[in-house]
């Protein structure tokens, strides 16, 4: 699936106005060794697709071990590169495909003064926002093949959408 398909299927998904999610930040997923993504304590996410397959492995060779419905709820432990998320499923490692997660609401603050970006960083203007100012956290900006790119943080502040740089928040 493309990624403007995707994020027209997350955004309708969502029930997010289509404008907000459009022009995403379509930067390129980072390598596996640059990922550090701090997660908060209860990071839950819903899954957007009629079935979603639950693998051993996070590719799709991995054994399919199970699957998960539209609108279940998954608790998420970290995630392998921006395509694969790492869950438990009956008590056992498991991964699942990143491209049909929409992330839960999760109030966050600020870790230091930053800029927020509406609609996107690309075609938004920058907000100083102060160290400490509390957002909304919705998920993850989008890499350009759909998957998550963590360097983006898609939030909501003063009741707009917009992004803030992943590292200037306290996601713990």
């Amino acid at each position: 699936m493309k990624k403007k398909q995707v994020m027209l299927a997350l955004t309708a998904a969502a029930g997010l106005a289509l404008p907000s999610l459009h022009s995403a930040p379509a930067a390129k997923a980072a390598p596996l060794h640059d990922i550090s993504v701090s997660m908060p304590s209860s990071d839950s996410y819903i899954i957007k697709a009629g079935k979603l397959n639950v693998r051993t492995e996070p590719n799709h060779k991995g054994k399919i071990v199970g699957t998960l419905s539209s609108e279940q709820k998954v608790t998420v432990n970290g995630f392998v590169n921006a395509d694969w998320a790492h869950i438990q499923f009956k008590g056992k490692k498991a991964y699942i495909s990143t491209h049909f997660l929409m992330k839960t609401a999760s109030q966050v603050k600020t870790a230091k003064q930053t800029a927020f970006y509406a609609p996107t960083p690309k075609n938004g203007k920058a907000k100083k926002l102060s160290s400490g100012t509390e957002v909304t956290f919705h998920g993850w900006g989008f890499s350009e093949n759909g998957g998550f790119d963590f360097t983006w943080a898609f939030v909501e502040y003063g009741g707009v959408m917009g992004y803030i740089q992943t590292k200037d928040l306290q996601l713990r």
